[in-house]
């Protein structure tokens, strides 16, 4: 059985109005895309679980971090932003996903839609430091007070400018990007790897654009925030 480990939060990092980073002390052997399952208090039921996927990248000497979104309704992500602060401590299953590139030095096409930029953005980090290939962002957003991470970004494509392009989206300017919208943006990355992280709409529009460009599915990934079936803390801690 996988054991829950027990992590002391460093610093909690206010992103946007609606997104918090919570980074840990210690170390984690994780790859870059992967998530934690982070167990959150429950008055009804004791806990619940859900994932997040790590923001940090695991070869820049960064903590590990993940990155939460407030969501409508949303009991954990909302609880998560309002109750933890540093020096609390947080269970968390290890590391797990296979939303992870299987080379770095891969020239890559990432999309990234709201808070699917979390997993993407360790990617991006990742690739920068580790490999040599270079990279291609395209961030699609309500408005740039809504951009996560829109400063490092920007430092990031200024300090690789050779190698990180960011392309950001906003709805609030150009409307809902269409398919033939996205097709234009990948076809000159057409050779590349991709990988999309977002809402589900915004995800399957990228995924048709990918396949009009006839972008084999092995070079094709796409990460899904799914809810738990189970609480597997339930069978964890007593």
């Amino acid at each position: 059985m996988t054991e829950a480990t027990t992590l002391r939060v460093a610093a909690v990092i206010e992103e946007t109005a609606h997104a918090r980073s919570l980074v840990f002390d210690g170390d984690l052997d994780y790859r870059p895309g992967q998530f934690l399952t982070l167990r959150v208090p429950s008055d009804r039921c004791g806990s619940v679980a859900r994932c997040y996927s790590l923001s940090s990248s695991p070869f820049t000497g960064d903590r590990p971090t993940v990155t939460v979104k407030r969501t409508a309704g949303g009991y954990a992500s909302n609880w998560l932003c309002d109750n933890i602060s540093a020096g609390d401590t947080v269970d968390v299953l290890p590391p797990a996903g296979l939303f992870t590139p299987a080379s770095l030095d891969a020239d890559l096409l990432l999309f990234a839609g709201g808070s699917g930029i979390t997993p993407v953005m360790s990617i991006l980090k990742s690739a920068l430091h580790q490999g040599n290939g270079r990279v291609e962002l395209v961030y699609a957003n309500l408005d740039e007070p809504s951009v996560i991470f829109g400063a490092e970004l920007k430092a990031l494509a200024d300090s690789h400018s050779g190698r990180l392009t960011v392309t950001h989206w906003l709805e609030a300017e150009r409307g809902l990007p269409t398919i033939d919208d996205l097709v234009g943006l990948a076809r000159p990355h057409a050779a590349r790897d991709a990988f999309t992280c977002g809402p589900v709409p915004f995800m399957k529009a990228v995924v048709e654009a990918l396949q009009l460009l006839e972008f084999p599915r092995e070079r094709r990934r796409v990460e899904r925030f799914v809810s738990l079936a189970a609480n597997p803390f339930d069978r964890q801690i007593a």
